[in-house]
């Protein structure tokens, strides 16, 4: 059987305080390159952030690497500048990322990477065309997410494929693999015995494959980063000492390691090099691990990632249009690469956290950026008479709002739709399932966590209109559980678009999930073949079908996970419909962190089809309490734009 590992090296790694990089060297990376020395090929995976560290903590260790590769007795294994989720950070940053780390790895280890890890194994279709004009020939990824929603041969996981991008491109990928990996872990922690883990690795080897035994961090062997309390306790034997056992006895027993760029000859092999797409409806961007380990975790939990991510957005915004990147502007690239590392976003120290805050607010500064939000006044005057239904209507749109419920969108039609109803409330009894016996409105939010009671804005109200030469709008304000809220509905006269707009005024930033915005696809006349969503993750657009579906990226993993998949809406937009007509839906500014979710359901009399856009969601990193400064005041809003059929 033939074997390969990838060790990634992360200083960056969100619980290891700066004081402890230097001791993360010494007894986690010197061990590595112990291993190699001793006959063990290994591929080594680092960003340009942790080059940088280790040169200046340990220059020793730089040099006996960069030895060892002269040799050709390990391979260095690229990343971006930054550990960086690509499909959640718009193209412009993703390319600078990937140009700064290949930069690094030239300065700092005089080499060249063949191969790239892809960072927390985050995936979507438009990260290959990054990869390929960084210069990367293949890239090493999870299999067993995209293959839990495929129908791919055993033989597959196997061999190197070829992961699809977004425009006919292709990139070489060679297999991760998320549970083998957690057996080497769970040996080297003394929770599986030799024979036990030896057992479970042969049994999923073939005679002329290759299998991946390891491909993860290498910070959790002799050290602990204190992230759980349920950390396996370390022990006086090193963990390294037993790690070498292992390697050793699979020598013995006739099995080969090779290093990564090896198993790229098997593209040639006749169960290689296949075209797969890695990414699907129901999980658009696939991570490694189990499905507690989703895409949420980076870009809505933590200490306020949502916060973080806007505002390294409005950052990004502004650089490109006024220092777009080049050797010139490459050091304010470089920053901002830092302050969207995917380790300020987890487990991340309150030390470390403000230290990346002060780098955002001088890069805020020197870019003149800022998180826009949309103003609007809840004002006008009351219906003369005030009807549950209140209808609006323009030469381009009309819309009915129900006031009963907090001006949920009943009905809303657009001229270039023949005036069809497009998005609206499937009311209670519309579906044949009792599953499915509620109301489904459109422009309402949901907020819920342990402990509160559910707040939305589904509440009586009296509506007030107003009129200008650009829209009609209605608004009213509604009293939360947490706070209030504010919310208007305008429709345009000059143009085909729905806007829906939020103001929070809360005590505390609200704990557990908060999702706004929900459109629900009125779909009575649609052909569910043709129902599909399209967006873009961090790269070029991607168009997923939803014919035959049945998801929901919304569902909770536990208690204490709320979502399972999310849409990195880097384009900040998702069109969603068919091929009779489609909807753009969009926030009103680009520089929010949302991301999207879809639920797809196959029903009688008509499949049951929505998004929303979550502004936080709750795991493990989730920081309970209000924070330094807890009150919460925002406003946002949404747009809706009609797409002609096809």
């Amino acid at each position: 059987m033939k074997i390969f590992a990838i060790f990634h090296l992360n200083l960056m790694f969100s619980s290891i305080p700066e004081e402890s990089r230097s001791e993360v060297i010494k007894r986690c990376y010197w061990p590595l390159l112990y291993l190699i020395e001793e006959g063990f090929p290994l591929g080594i995976e680092a960003s340009g952030i942790t080059l940088e560290i280790i040169r200046d903590l340990d220059p020793g260790w730089i040099a006996n690497f960069k030895k060892l590769l002269g040799k050709g007795r390990t391979e260095f294994i690229g990343s971006g500048y930054g550990q960086i989720i690509g499909p959640l950070v718009p193209p412009a940053l993703n390319k600078a990322n990937l140009t700064l780390g290949m930069q690094r790895g030239k300065e700092i280890l005089d080499t060249v990477p063949r191969i790239a890890l892809v960072n927390e194994q985050a995936w979507s279709a438009g990260m290959a065309a990054h990869y390929l004009e960084a210069g990367y020939k293949a890239v090493f990824m999870d299999y067993d997410n995209p293959a839990r929603y495929a129908d791919w041969p055993d033989h597959i996981q196997h061999f190197p494929q070829r992961a699809k991008g977004t425009n006919g491109e292709s990139i070489p990928v060679i297999w991760s693999r998320s549970m083998v990996f957690q057996k080497l872990q769970r040996f080297a922690h003394r929770e599986l015995e030799l024979d036990e883990y030896l057992n479970y690795v042969e049994s999923l080897g073939t005679a002329d494959g290759w299998l991946p035994i390891y491909g993860n961090d290498a910070e959790i062997f002799d050290f602990r980063p204190r992230r759980y309390k349920s950390e396996a306790v370390q022990e006086a034997e090193s963990e390294w000492k037993l790690m070498r056992q292992v390697f050793k006895t699979m020598q013995q027993r006739g099995h080969e390691f090779q290093l990564p760029s090896q198993v790229l000859k098997g593209l040639e092999h006749k169960h290689g090099g296949n075209e797969l797409e890695l990414s699907s409806a129901s999980q658009p961007i696939p991570v490694k691990k189990q499905s507690k380990y989703n895409i949420t975790r980076w870009a809505l939990s933590g200490r306020d990632d949502f916060q973080l991510n806007s505002l390294c957005r409005a950052i990004c915004h502004k650089l490109e249009q006024k220092f777009p990147f080049s050797s010139a502007t490459e050091d304010l690239w470089r920053e901002l690469c830092f302050c969207w590392s995917s380790d300020l976003r987890t487990h991340i120290t309150e030390k470390r956290y403000g230290e990346a805050l002060d780098k955002l607010e001088k890069l805020t500064f020197a870019s003149k950026a800022a998180v826009r939000e949309p103003d609007f006044q809840v004002c006008g005057i009351p219906p003369k008479r005030q009807d549950r239904m209140l209808k609006l209507e323009t030469q381009n749109a009309s819309i009915i709002l129900n006031t009963a419920k907090g001006l949920a969108v009943q009905e809303a039609a657009f001229q270039s739709h023949d005036n069809i109803p497009a998005f609206g409330t499937l009311g209670h009894g519309y579906f044949e399932e009792i599953d499915l016996g509620a109301d489904f409105f459109s422009g309402h939010i949901i907020m819920e966590g342990p402990g509160i009671p559910k707040d939305t804005d589904l509440a009586r109200i009296t509506p007030l209109i107003d009129e200008t030469d650009d829209f009609i709008s209605v608004s009213c304000s509604i009293g939360l559980y947490q706070g209030m809220l504010d919310k208007a509905v305008r429709i345009h006269k000059n143009k085909e678009q729905i806007d829906i707009l939020y103001r929070f005024a809360m005590d505390c930033r609200p704990p557990g999930f908060a999702r706004i915005g929900h459109i629900t696809l009125l779909t009575a006349d649609m052909d569910p073949a043709q129902l599909y969503y399209s967006t873009c993750n961090g790269g070029n657009e991607e168009r997923f079908s939803l014919g035959g579906l049945t998801f929901d990226h919304s569902d909770n993993i536990s208690f204490a996970v709320s979502a399972s998949q999310g849409l990195g809406m880097t384009d900040s937009k998702v069109v969603l419909g068919g091929a009779e007509r489609a909807l753009e839906i969009s926030p009103l500014y680009a520089e929010h962190g949302f991301v999207g979710m879809i639920k797809c359901r196959q029903a009688v009399p008509s499949p049951f089809v929505r998004v929303f856009f979550s502004m936080q969601e709750m795991d493990e990193t989730s920081l309970r309490g209000c924070g330094p400064d807890p009150k919460f005041n925002f406003s946002t809003g949404f747009s809706i734009k009609p797409i002609p059929g096809e």
